[in-house]
């Protein structure tokens, strides 16, 4: 069983790695700038100069290790540099390859930018008793020439610089010698493309320190990052959500097993008596109400005094003090989570009822159940022990798709009923646009979804020692 244990581990390790790669690759094209997200409200409150903005940026893209390549290696146009991940602000990176691709010479392209930078720059630093119409309009000017992409639009915008500047003195005197430097790169750009580069493949090996290497030794030590949000580590926000989730599906998840158990294997054995074609319709009609519109239905009728009814408040665990006593906790959980179990329950003890049931009928028709019960053993051993360790597969086989949900959360239920658990947590993280929680949320899923098909597989080999056997033990055993 060891050996079995081994081999199936080692199998899902692959795929474990193929999800953290994908998830690391889908926090990285997920629209916005890590660095700008996860520091909003320092930079839309900043009053600095565009210089001082670009090292806060550079200083907190170190910080977060955003500074370095995102892999080991690319495979790039060899027009493109190795250093566009040192480049501050997405919308410059973004703005830096849109003009790369349509000439291919990024030295040029990057002497163009930094002397439009060096225009912005001198403008900044003008004195404001100097203040014009004209330097107004200058200015405006260059903040578009630096959001402007297109060749044709850029030599458009450099020649209304070029009129603005003359109608004052002061700001021709300034900003003369930052324009010539400006005009030159630009016509130097324009007549010195390269784009054969653009179409040559390169391959840039950028080592073991990368974005990618430490994320994922994070994600060994458990380290999921910091909350685009609050800057809190991601972990801990999981952490305290998967809490209420695991307290609330840790009594839905195998309350839902026993009763469909109890039930399908009772409607298998009557098969087609009275109880097999009520609990059939009962079955039906629990499975064609949907889950939102019950949990609705059930808090406005037990959250109304009104009705007198008042069992449960609608602002849910939220209201519990951490000093609270345990008999507190006890008493407050006890009385708002049982509704949501119940929302839990049914939809899954439908479905598994009638999987049990099925099963449950094909295998008291087996050969091995009328031998069982030709030796003259009790029914009820019969049905237990013979022929319900072979129907349980089906079961089993469910298990591996719940556990994942059981932990993800119920979105629905949990957004009703205002408890603070996985699936509301992953509502709230997708509208605030907190990917890393959204990632964090992602790979623990696909974590577990691993894990369930490991402990499938090991249910599969204890009820049923043939599954452990390999081709090697079958010619033996020959």
């Amino acid at each position: 069983m060891l050996r079995y244990f081994l081999k199936r581990l080692l199998l899902l390790a692959p795929t474990l790695l193929v999800a953290l790669v994908l998830t690391f690759g889908l926090s990285r094209l997920v629209p916005g700038d890590p660095v700008e997200e996860a520091n909003a409200e320092e930079f839309e409150q900043s009053t600095q100069s565009e210089t001082e903005l670009l090292r806060m940026y550079r200083s907190r893209s170190t910080r977060m290790d955003l500074d370095k390549p995102v892999f080991y290696c690319a495979f790039q146009p060899a027009a493109y540099p190795d250093t566009f991940h040192k480049i501050p602000f997405r919308y410059r990176r973004e703005i830096l390859i849109a003009l790369l691709r349509q000439n291919g010479n990024w030295p040029a392209v990057e002497r163009y930018y930094e002397s439009l930078g060096k225009l912005k720059k001198v403008l900044q630093a003008m004195p404001v008793q100097w203040n014009s119409d004209a330097r107004s309009s200058l200015g405006q000017a260059v903040n578009n020439l630096q959001f402007s992409s297109n060749f044709a639009v850029a030599k458009l915008q450099i020649g209304e610089i070029a009129a603005l500047i003359p109608q004052d003195s002061v700001l021709q005197q300034q900003t003369s010698s930052a324009y010539q430097q400006l005009s030159k790169s630009f016509d130097y750009l324009l007549t010195h493309p390269q784009k054969a580069k653009l179409y040559r493949p390169s391959l840039v090996w950028h080592g073991f320190d990368n974005q990618f290497h430490h994320t994922f030794l994070g994600y060994l030590k458990g380290d999921l990052g910091q909350s685009f949000e609050d800057a809190k580590p991601v972990s801990a926000k999981i952490a305290r959500a998967l809490s209420w989730t695991l307290l609330i599906n840790g009594f839905a998840l195998p309350l839902a097993y026993l009763l469909a158990i109890s039930i399908g294997v009772r409607m298998a054995v009557r098969k087609g008596s009275r109880f097999d074609q009520r609990a059939n319709t009962v079955l039906f009609g629990l499975y064609a109400l949907p889950a939102f519109w019950v949990a609705l239905v059930l808090l406005v009728v037990f959250s109304n005094p009104d009705w007198g009814m008042n069992f449960i408040s609608i602002t849910g665990m939220m209201d519990l003090d951490k000093d609270s006593s345990w008999a507190t906790w006890i008493s407050v959980s006890f009385r708002q989570l049982i509704i949501p179990i119940l929302c839990l329950i049914y939809p899954a003890m439908t479905v598994l009822s009638r999987q049990m049931r099925s099963a449950m009928v094909v295998a008291l028709n087996q050969d091995f159940v009328r031998t069982a019960r030709a030796k003259g053993l009790a029914e009820k051993e019969v049905i237990w022990n013979h022929a319900f360790p072979n129907a349980a597969f089906p079961l089993i086989t469910s298990f591996g798709s719940l556990l994942p949900e059981m932990v993800a959360g119920s979105i629905l239920v949990e957004s009703i009923f205002n408890i603070p658990g996985m699936g509301r947590l992953l509502i709230y993280a997708m509208g605030s646009q907190d990917w890393p929680v959204v990632f964090g949320i992602m790979l623990l899923g696909t974590l577990l979804s691993i894990v369930g098909l490991l402990l499938v597989d090991l249910a599969y080999a204890w009820l049923d020692p043939r599954v452990r056997f390999d081709r090697s033990n079958l010619s033996t055993s020959a």
